[in-house]
């Protein structure tokens, strides 16, 4: 007698469950394609860089094991560009979320002209990192600037300032230019986030007598934490790895000034035109952005990924 499932043979319904299995990884392996090859394929090539000399005067690819890596971290370029990389991130990334939560409420806010401010207030975030910097090279120029004309007209100050020669003044400039492209997109979100919440919490606590910050403090950040959590860290990684925008109002200087790891793996491969070092230099910085992607995973609530 043969054994039959819903009119259909056993081994017929079996195999039906394995297509069925086999499906959903069909409907990914685009997308998982495309992460091996744009990222973990590069990933991986980099670190085989890092371990062999590279150097386009000399012939061959030889091994070096740990070599480059030693020749990089006893650089007093390397230590200075880390150094700034880590200060960049620090400073920018908090700043990045603050502006973003307050422009987040300001957008949720009812004012004529409400929608125009929300499209607008998105160009920061996409415009190329060479054209913001452009603009900010017009803004804090030393002799031609903006800011100085506009801060001399007022009495502000006697003679210009040097933004952009001064070491102290040309990292504020750049963190300043770089939360300006940012903080459109955590305001986006930031602004998704705080629509989501149950007015009628905020109803209550007012009925309780509960004061502006006590209804942020117990209400609104509980409920957009994740969220805050997410963006810090997400705007740590974009600062981490920002290149384009501080490179080109600045190439690094004045010295060393505002030099970062980004600019250095440029540096040791295209200056000094030794891939290996640079190769191990990026492989540093990936390394350093893994603690970042991973710090999410231990911050974010585990409900989230839907685990009991």
């Amino acid at each position: 007698m043969r054994t039959e499932t819903l009119g259909r043979p056993w081994g017929a319904a079996g195999a039906s469950r394995a297509g069925e299995g086999a499906l959903p990884w069909l409907w990914i392996l685009p997308a998982l394609a495309l992460v091996l090859l744009f990222t973990l394929y590069p990933v991986a090539h980099t670190l085989w860089t890092s371990l062999h000399r590279v150097m386009i005067l000399l012939p061959g690819e030889p091994f070096v094991g740990l070599a480059n890596y030693g020749a990089v971290l006893e650089s007093a370029f390397f230590v200075t560009a880390l150094l700034n990389s880590l200060w960049f991130t620090l400073i920018s990334a908090p700043l990045v979320v603050l502006l973003g939560l307050a422009v987040a409420h300001l957008l949720l806010a009812e004012f004529r002209g409400r929608a125009l401010v929300r499209s607008v207030v998105i160009l920061p975030w996409v415009l190329p990192g060479a054209i913001s910097a452009v603009i900010w090279i017009w803004i804090f120029h030393p002799s031609w600037g903006i800011l100085n004309l506009i801060l001399y007209e007022l009495g502000l100050i006697g003679s210009y300032v040097p933004w952009l020669t001064d070491p102290a003044l040309v990292r504020v400039s750049v963190v300043v230019a770089h939360v300006w492209t940012q903080f459109p997109f955590a305001a986006v979100l930031l602004m998704a986030a705080l629509t989501a919440i149950d007015p009628q919490l905020y109803e209550a606590a007012k009925l309780d007598g509960a004061g502006r910050w006590q209804r942020f403090r117990f209400i609104t950040f509980p409920q957009i934490k994740a969220m805050v959590v997410v963006l810090l860290v997400y705007g740590a990684l974009v600062a981490f790895t920002s290149y384009d925008l501080v490179y080109a109002m600045t190439g690094g200087g004045p010295g060393t000034a505002t030099t970062l790891l980004s600019f250095q793996i440029w540096r040791e491969s295209f200056s000094m035109y030794n891939f290996g070092s640079g190769a191990a230099v990026a492989f540093i910085t990936v390394l350093i952005s893994l603690a970042f992607i991973l710090a999410i995973v231990k911050a974010l609530p585990s409900d989230l990924f839907g685990e009991d």
